[in-house]
């Protein structure tokens, strides 16, 4: 074979390499995606809130909103009302009825990330303006129809 006969197969062999290379980044990004999503939801199901019934712990609790932070160097793709350095904000509601706004940091130095949690109860009208404009979240923590 002639050199000019091995450059389609060299161009084939580097198409498929980089499709494979790419197609076991999206994999990974997508499995570590998942397994912080997990860490996060067993830490927060973990919490205790103190509600008008009693202490319940977060798996009781009916999460309407999670808000995670886009991109730091963009202050307009934060959402309106949230604290500085904050990973994702968890608004929930729960029994009596009671409002929560969970906020997670994560560590991202360690070895093993771990979400660092502070929770702050909140008055039914600051849940109504945090959740202005999301009416899925509206409905889930007030119960109120969606109109079409």
């Amino acid at each position: 074979m002639t050199a000019a006969r091995w450059i389609p197969l060299i161009w084939l062999g580097m198409v498929v390499v980089s499709t494979a290379v790419a197609g076991w980044v999206v994999l990974w990004h997508r499995l570590t995606t998942q397994e912080t999503a997990t860490r996060l939801q067993q830490g927060f199901d973990a919490l205790l809130f103190d509600t008008p019934v009693g202490r319940v712990s977060g798996d009781t609790l009916t999460v309407v909103k999670i808000a995670y932070r886009l991109d730091e160097a963009s202050p307009e793709l934060h959402p309106r009302g949230g604290p500085e350095g904050w990973d994702s904000l968890w608004y929930a509601s729960g029994p009596g009825p009671s409002y929560f706004l969970a906020v997670c940091r994560v560590d991202m130095e360690s070895r093993s990330p771990s979400p660092r949690w502070n929770v702050r109860e909140l008055d039914e009208s600051h849940m109504r303006t945090a959740l202005e404009g999301d009416r899925r979240a509206e409905m889930l923590a007030f119960g109120e129809a969606i109109e079409a």
